[in-house]
């Protein structure tokens, strides 16, 4: 009852109180309630003082639990440790552990750890294949989620739509997009929320407004999900004035606003030059919405003031901010500005605060190039290279079937 409340300390005491009569239940009820209350370090402490008790040993559920912990936290050296100690046991070969530990590689940013657990699963689920089909996307392997998908052993569920629909979306293949939302029509999971907004963003970022919207309007259940892609879809097609009004008509329905529905709307603003209209909607965001802004939020509204050539406003407002992200917009404005002053001011500040960030450099390099600096943009360019940084390659991608 107390873990459920989110009384944490009266859960360790009557623990601490009953030690005698605790059982391997009562412990992973206390570690799994830490993980539900976003105390990941203190499961991860539970779980140790857990392990210093001689009559209890983890169980599967303790692992998953702690391994979730690990996830959320990203710390991949004690995942690995706890890896490791699955593997000295028979729950090595349990599938809810190897699906744990799937995701926590994934959220670790260790995609071929996931690839080889996946690959040695004794029993692999559907949700096996999600996870892993989930950590493809989040590495931006898109090619191979797709791939996987098609060799997909079971029928798929919402999660399994969802994570290819998110694929699709990645590499803008709309012709596998479209066989998967016939997919969905066959099946009856069209009303799904979550699909519908994963479709949403698919026909959006394929170039597909018209049919993003049809989606949206024949939603039986309209999610926050759903209506924040929809914003984002407006945002993104450079419609802000029909972004701006389905918030308004988002907040009549009674649904929930969160700092990503702000997100979305801040990213229309700035992307249909409504500059006033989204500083409203940021200086109200908190007073107005409950929403606490967050970094986000402030790269918006830099972006906004940047492209609309009012540097010193966003300049003002990025002071006593110590996010690259927002110090990284601004210097974007500039660069597109021909501000070599303040932009090389920018740059300096972000070489402190990414000294490995390569983009930057060829940003302030690209802006001595412009104003006819040549000999700063060589002596930059001489300074990437000595620091050993190599700015990626660009690439295109052009679909020409699987």
């Amino acid at each position: 009852m107390y873990v459920n409340c989110g009384d944490l300390t009266a859960s360790f005491s009557i623990l601490h109180e009953n030690s005698a009569l605790a059982d391997i239940a009562s412990w992973n009820t206390l570690i799994a309630g830490c993980v539900q209350c976003d105390h990941f370090r203190e499961a991860l402490e539970t779980f140790k003082l857990m392990r210093q008790e001689p009559p209890f040993n983890y169980d599967s559920i303790t692992l998953v639990s702690v391994l979730s912990a690990c996830a959320k936290l990203e710390l991949s050296s004690l995942g690995k440790s706890l890896h490791g100690l699955a593997l000295k046991s028979p729950l090595g070969s349990d599938t809810r552990v190897q699906n744990s530990l799937i995701t926590m590689y994934d959220r670790c940013r260790d995609i071929n750890s996931a690839r080889v657990v996946f690959k040695f699963c004794s029993i692999p689920n559907l949700c096996s294949w999600n996870c892993l089909i989930s950590a493809l996307s989040h590495s931006r392997e898109s090619r191979e989620a797709l791939v996987l998908f098609c060799h997909l052993q079971f029928k798929p569920n919402e999660i399994t739509i969802v994570g290819v629909l998110s694929v699709c979306t990645q590499i803008g293949v709309l012709r596998h997009g479209k066989q998967v939302h016939a997919h969905v029509f066959r099946t009856g999971m069209q009303d799904n929320s979550f699909i519908s907004a994963a479709l949403i963003d698919l026909y959006s970022n394929c170039g597909r407004l018209d049919t993003a919207l049809q989606v949206f309007r024949h939603s039986e259940e309209k999610s926050e999900s759903a209506w924040n892609s929809m914003i984002s879809a407006y945002g993104y097609h450079g419609n802000g004035e029909k972004a701006i009004k389905l918030f308004h008509e988002m907040c009549d329905s009674g649904t929930r606003v969160s700092k990503s529905t702000f997100v979305s709307l801040l990213s229309a603003c700035s992307h249909s030059g409504l500059v006033n209209q989204g500083l409203w909607y940021y200086e109200c965001m908190l007073e107005k919405y409950g929403v606490q802004p967050e970094t986000e939020h402030q790269v918006y509204v830099v972006d906004m003031l940047g492209r609309s050539g009012r540097l010193d406003e966003a300049y003002e407002f990025a002071k006593g901010r110590d996010s690259s992200g927002v110090w990284g917009t601004l210097l974007s404005a500039c660069n597109y500005h021909g501000e070599l002053k303040l932009g090389n001011q920018i740059a300096q500040r972000l070489f402190q605060l990414e000294p490995q960030n390569v983009g930057y450099y060829i940003s302030l390099s690209n802006m001595y190039v412009a104003a006819g600096s040549w000999k700063d943009a060589t002596d930059l360019r001489q300074s990437i290279q000595d620091l050993g940084l190599r700015k990626p390659a660009g690439y295109s991608l052009i679909d020409v079937g699987m």
